[in-house]
């Protein structure tokens, strides 16, 4: 229940609004201009307003002026009958929530104020967890425009309860955004279950998701209870949606259509209740044309999507997230970073985003002395980063170990074009190229499997192989990555 104002000297409008906003239980007071709305804000402000442009005396758009000086957390609907360019103008830069056109569908103003208060909720939850820090230790940071244009996203996503995909590279957070866009939607009270797609084990996942039946050939066999049952009206949350196998694709889309699916070699129809949200760290499009993505699954998850910025996209952001992870409970107490090293963390790129970040505090907090990161603490930057000096030396000293290794193979082979005591050509070995590939070949795809944690799809995605591909190669040297 929250408290919101209407200020329009409309009194049908008011009362419609009044009537609707009611009727879901919040408390509801009119203004019909905007002076005496002013005089009960130093008393009590609203947790939203909704504020009509053109009023007697002071308009709407001074008031919205008066609200973002005094107010700058109080989200304000703004509502007119002259949806002019300069209207619109003022109102975005006044930092109004939402600027509607009368007339408008109540139905989409309800939405609206839904978003809002969701927004606002949001705020101030994120506001007491930082004053608060034995609460969640790990929250959606930055103030950053890119990451307020993310937190309007949650605020969207909360209030609706369609599919949602959320996408980032490895380590943005997405599936602490997942956890957000639950905590604050109308499912917050019910569960949230997660799970992510094993290459290689399609029916364990297809059982896992949907459950087994018993089969009528074996009365013993135990009922299985998938998660889309088990999440009831929560949330299933699908961690790398490229990850599952077109088959499974195929029937959770049938599932998400009919709004029913069954369990596993059953004919039992069981209604799907639970809202499903999916993450990836790679583009829609990319997987669809790799072939790792149905057509009509990418559809569903095109309707709404939550994008999230890298962190070398957003750098203003790092000094404000070093200085949470340094009051992280893991770390020494007072633990501080000098300029130069905190200049230094705000330089890199950051290919693992805020997940390295994070680690990197970490580490260097160990090695610190005297409770203070220095810039000699930090670890050296991640040769995944790209930065042109790092690469280009990581370049040429591999270049110099495949040249010391080909020269050593070479010792002693018959150089081309000269025939040897028998007058055959033999050329070069024709396994030497094998051999290079024996070489190398285990160690660079294991390194990578690990990055993913196993996952073949995301691995398959970095190498630029197809997953079969890559399949073949893991299953040829026995490459089992690293728990």
């Amino acid at each position: 229940m929250s408290q919101i104002w209407i200020i329009d000297d409309e009194p049908a409008i008011c009362y419609a609004l009044k009537t609707n906003l009611e009727d879901e239980r919040h408390q509801v007071q009119v203004f019909s201009s905007a002076e005496p709305a002013i005089k009960a804000l130093k008393k009590q402000p609203p947790d939203l307003i909704l504020l009509d442009v053109r009023l007697p005396g002071t308009s709407g758009l001074e008031v919205l002026e008066k609200l973002k000086v005094e107010h700058p957390g109080l989200p304000v609907i703004l509502m007119t009958a002259f949806g002019d360019l300069q209207t619109a103008v003022q109102a975005v830069q006044g930092d109004a929530f939402e600027y509607l056109t009368k007339p408008f569908d109540l139905e989409t103003l309800m939405q609206t104020v839904r978003r809002a208060l969701v927004q606002r909720q949001m705020r101030a939850s994120t506001t007491a967890l930082s004053q608060d820090q034995t609460e969640q230790p790990e929250l959606i940071l930055g103030k950053s425009t890119a990451m307020q244009s993310v937190y309007k996203q949650i605020a969207r996503a909360a209030a609706m309860d369609s599919t949602l995909l959320i996408e980032g590279e490895e380590g943005t957070g997405k599936n602490l955004v997942a956890v957000m866009v639950h905590r604050f939607s109308a499912r917050q009270n019910l569960p949230m279950l997660s799970t992510t797609a094993i290459p290689g084990k399609d029916l364990e996942f297809e059982i896992e998701l949907f459950g087994a039946g018993r089969p009528s050939s074996d009365a013993l066999q135990p009922l299985r209870t998938g998660l889309l049952e088990l999440a009831g009206e929560g949330t299933l949350l699908i961690d790398e949606v490229g990850a599952m196998s077109l088959a499974n694709q195929l029937r959770l889309i049938r599932a998400i259509e009919n709004h029913s699916f069954c369990r596993v070699g059953d004919t039992e129809t069981k209604q799907l209740r639970c809202r499903i949200l999916f993450t990836s760290s790679h583009s829609i499009s990319k997987l669809v044309s790799e072939g790792e993505l149905d057509r009509r699954l990418a559809s569903h998850l095109e309707v709404f999507k939550i994008s999230l910025p890298p962190l070398r996209e957003r750098p203003e952001d790092i000094a404000p997230m070093v200085r949470k992870f340094l009051q992280s409970k893991t770390l020494p107490h007072g633990i501080q970073i000098t300029k130069p090293a905190l200049e230094e963390l705000g330089r890199r790129t950051w290919p693992g985003n805020v997940r390295e970040l994070k680690l990197t505090i970490e580490r260097s907090a160990l090695k610190a002395t005297g409770g203070i990161i220095q810039y000699e603490d930090l670890p050296p930057e991640s040769r995944l980063a790209g930065a042109e000096g790092n690469a280009s030396e990581s370049s040429g000293e591999l270049e110099l170990a495949v040249k010391n290794w080909a020269f050593e193979k070479l010792q002693g082979t018959p150089i081309e074009g000269l025939s040897n005591a028998s007058g055959v050509d033999e050329g070069l070995p024709g396994t030497l190229y094998e051999d290079f590939l024996s070489a190398v070949e285990p160690s660079f795809l294991k390194t990578v499997l690990d990055h993913h944690s196993g996952n073949r799809a995301a691995a398959a995605s970095t190498l630029g192989l197809h997953r079969s591909t890559l399949r073949q190669k893991t299953r040829r040297y026995r490459l089992e990555p690293d728990k």
